[in-house]
């Protein structure tokens, strides 16, 4: 018998059924596999869907933690929900054909990151850094700007180049530790 792993979410959609196949492949959520045991395995997802020549149909799952999902029916209640067996053993091997149903206990959704749509562009942290570093040397007064150490160099690297390497152009001046002071110990008599 040969098998055959198949990971593209259309080709392992054409072997399962219509709502596991569109559903589960490739997005994570939580969902439960009733067994022919009238267990409940809880799953995040199908990684992937293995075939053999002889028609036989695996699934290798994503586990989720066992235990009734919250807000579960009274009429699923009374199942015994299977998941992570130990820490660390999140995933699982099923054959296809001892699942009798697949239920969604919470929607799967598309994961994006919080503020990718307000995040701003490149340019934009450029213009505003620009605007920035303008307003300070506007407000700091040229008697404190010639008080400055000058001993660093450089420039300022254009968009898409590399920056410009930082100069030492005097060396910085030796700094001595601070000496801790020594406490008068008492002797007693």
């Amino acid at each position: 018998m040969t098998w055959t792993r198949v990971t593209d979410v259309d080709e392992a959609a054409t072997l399962l059924p219509a709502w596991i196949g569109r559903r589960l492949i490739g997005l994570h959520g939580r969902f439960g596999l009733l067994l022919t045991t009238g267990d409940v395995l809880r799953i995040t997802s199908i990684g992937a869907v293995h075939h053999s020549s002889d028609g036989v149909i695996l699934l290798d799952v994503s586990l989720d933690n066992a235990g009734v999902p919250e807000g579960a029916d009274l009429a699923w209640r009374s199942k015994h929900f299977l998941g992570i067996p130990v820490p660390g053993a999140t995933m699982a091997t099923v054959n296809l054909a001892h699942v009798v149903a697949t239920v969604e206990f919470l929607a799967s959704l598309t994961v994006d990151s919080p503020g990718d749509r307000d995040a701003p562009t490149s340019a934009e942290v450029v213009s505003e850094m620009s605007r920035m570093a303008d307003e300070v040397s506007d407000a700091t007064p040229a008697s404190s700007v010639a008080s400055l150490p000058s001993n660093l160099g450089g420039d300022v690297a254009q968009l898409g180049e590399p920056p410009p390497p930082i100069e030492m152009i005097a060396p910085a001046s030796s700094v001595e530790p601070v000496k801790k002071a020594k406490k008068n110990k008492k002797r007693k008599k």
